[in-house]
Protein backbone atom coordinates (compact mmCIF):
# COMPACT_ATOMS: atom_id res chain seq x y z
CA UNK A 1 0.00 0.00 0.00
CA UNK A 2 1.15 3.80 -0.96
CA UNK A 3 0.98 6.19 1.61
CA UNK A 4 0.31 9.57 0.41
CA UNK A 5 1.00 12.78 2.60
CA UNK A 6 1.82 16.62 2.22
CA UNK A 7 4.65 17.79 3.59
CA UNK A 8 2.95 21.16 3.43
CA UNK A 9 0.06 20.35 5.52
CA UNK A 10 -0.90 18.48 8.81
CA UNK A 11 -0.42 14.71 7.19
CA UNK A 12 2.86 15.73 6.38
CA UNK A 13 3.97 15.36 10.25
CA UNK A 14 6.39 12.71 10.76
CA UNK A 15 4.00 11.44 13.40
CA UNK A 16 0.72 11.19 11.31
CA UNK A 17 2.73 9.79 8.71
CA UNK A 18 3.94 6.74 11.38
CA UNK A 19 0.91 6.24 12.51
CA UNK A 20 -0.74 5.78 8.51
CA UNK A 21 2.94 3.63 8.21
CA UNK A 22 2.16 1.39 11.51
CA UNK A 23 -1.45 1.09 10.94
CA UNK A 24 -0.66 -0.70 7.73
CA UNK A 25 2.03 -2.71 8.85
CA UNK A 26 0.19 -4.15 11.54
CA UNK A 27 -2.52 -5.22 8.73
CA UNK A 28 0.24 -7.02 7.17
CA UNK A 29 1.62 -8.23 10.42
CA UNK A 30 5.14 -6.72 10.28
CA UNK A 31 5.36 -5.09 13.57
CA UNK A 32 8.35 -6.25 14.78
CA UNK A 33 9.90 -4.55 11.63
CA UNK A 34 7.80 -1.04 12.40
CA UNK A 35 9.13 -1.32 15.74
CA UNK A 36 12.52 -1.87 14.39
CA UNK A 37 12.28 1.34 11.37
CA UNK A 38 10.63 2.84 14.42
CA UNK A 39 14.26 2.96 16.05
CA UNK A 40 16.16 4.47 13.41
CA UNK A 41 13.90 6.87 12.26
CA UNK A 42 14.23 8.08 15.76
CA UNK A 43 18.27 8.13 15.20
CA UNK A 44 17.71 9.39 11.96
CA UNK A 45 18.76 13.49 12.43
CA UNK A 46 16.15 15.08 9.94
CA UNK A 47 12.94 14.97 8.66
CA UNK A 48 14.08 14.17 4.93
CA UNK A 49 16.23 11.51 6.33
CA UNK A 50 13.11 9.77 8.25
CA UNK A 51 11.27 9.73 5.10
CA UNK A 52 13.72 7.86 3.25
CA UNK A 53 14.06 5.17 5.99
CA UNK A 54 10.00 4.83 5.35
CA UNK A 55 10.41 4.47 2.21
CA UNK A 56 12.35 1.14 2.64
CA UNK A 57 9.40 -0.67 4.51
CA UNK A 58 6.46 1.23 2.65
CA UNK A 59 6.04 3.61 -0.42
CA UNK A 60 5.55 7.00 0.11
CA UNK A 61 4.45 10.09 -1.95
CA UNK A 62 4.54 13.44 -1.14
CA UNK A 63 1.92 14.89 -3.25
CA UNK A 64 2.92 18.55 -2.06
CA UNK A 65 6.16 18.11 -3.87
CA UNK A 66 5.18 15.07 -6.40
CA UNK A 67 8.11 13.24 -4.60
CA UNK A 68 8.51 9.57 -3.87
CA UNK A 69 10.20 7.84 -0.87
CA UNK A 70 11.03 4.06 -1.63
CA UNK A 71 9.56 1.09 -3.45
CA UNK A 72 6.67 2.39 -5.44
CA UNK A 73 5.26 -1.00 -6.37
CA UNK A 74 2.84 -1.30 -2.45
CA UNK A 75 5.02 -4.32 -2.38
CA UNK A 76 7.01 -4.36 0.81
CA UNK A 77 10.62 -4.13 0.30
CA UNK A 78 13.23 -6.62 1.25
CA UNK A 79 16.22 -5.27 3.07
Amino acid sequence: MIIHFNSRAESGNIFHILGRVRDVMRKERRITEFNDMWQEVQNSGSYEAALEIIGKHVPLIDDATRRGYGNRSGQPQKG
